[in-house]
């Protein structure tokens, strides 16, 4: 199966990127959380996202952010399932990886969850943008509005170039935004975070009450 023939599936399924890293790119994945930890052959890992509307940062209620949010991990995940039974027709093995809860891992006391892979680390990986002090992705056109999912494969694939650092090295912008202090320039405090970046309503339901680390970002345009 080949890379071009991949992405074109990716995009016909709705995906606004894609990049791939070959398995060799994740040397450096923390132990438990490289790609052959999930599967065994794993040869090659494609990244993808979707966008958030701009708009939804500039709204002045978080409502349409909680809304776009949920429908993207969906989408997302609807999107690896179909990419991964698409490649299992071609005779390969595949693994859809969830684009955000449940946690497999969690530390309670910190407060601490993870994926089963890192999905922005995998997406920097696949030349799809680099990681802000935010630790969010920064990708060249659509900044850190990108909403990321991804297959693990056993499909043996040639990686996509590694993108230059886009986010501005005197810029502390997200740092000072942050009402928890919850940002270190290297990765951020999920307990402080956690104690006010969710809220729920009178009339039901929840909203994320902050996404300031987002949206006051130069790059959220």
């Amino acid at each position: 199966m080949e890379k071009n023939l991949i992405k074109e599936i990716a995009y016909q399924l709705g995906a606004d990127v894609c990049g791939i890293a070959d398995i060799q790119r994740f040397q450096n994945a923390p132990e438990g959380f490289h790609p052959t930890d999930i599967l065994s052959n794993a040869k090659s890992v494609i990244v993808f996202g979707k966008q958030f509307p701009k708009g939804t940062f500039l709204a002045k209620s978080n409502a349409p952010y909680t809304m776009v949010r949920n429908q993207l991990i969906q989408q997302i995940d609807h999107l690896s399932l179909l990419l991964s039974s698409r490649i299992e027709e071609d005779g390969f093995l595949s693994v859809p990886i969830p684009s955000s809860e449940p946690y497999e891992y969690w530390d309670d006391q910190r407060r601490h969850g993870r994926g089963i892979i890192s999905l922005k680390h995998s997406a920097k990986l696949a030349g799809l943008g680099s990681i802000g002090k935010n630790t969010l992705l920064i990708n060249s056109k659509f900044g850190n509005r990108l909403w990321l999912g991804g297959v693990i494969t056993n499909v043996e694939l040639e990686s996509d170039p590694v993108t230059e650092e886009l986010c501005p090295p005197n810029c502390q912008i997200c740092i000072d935004s942050c009402p928890q202090t919850a940002l270190d320039e290297i990765t951020i405090n999920q307990k402080k975070c956690r104690e006010i970046c969710f809220t729920s309503t009178e009339g039901g339901g929840w909203l994320i009450a902050c996404n300031l680390c987002r949206t006051q970002c130069p790059l959220a345009e």
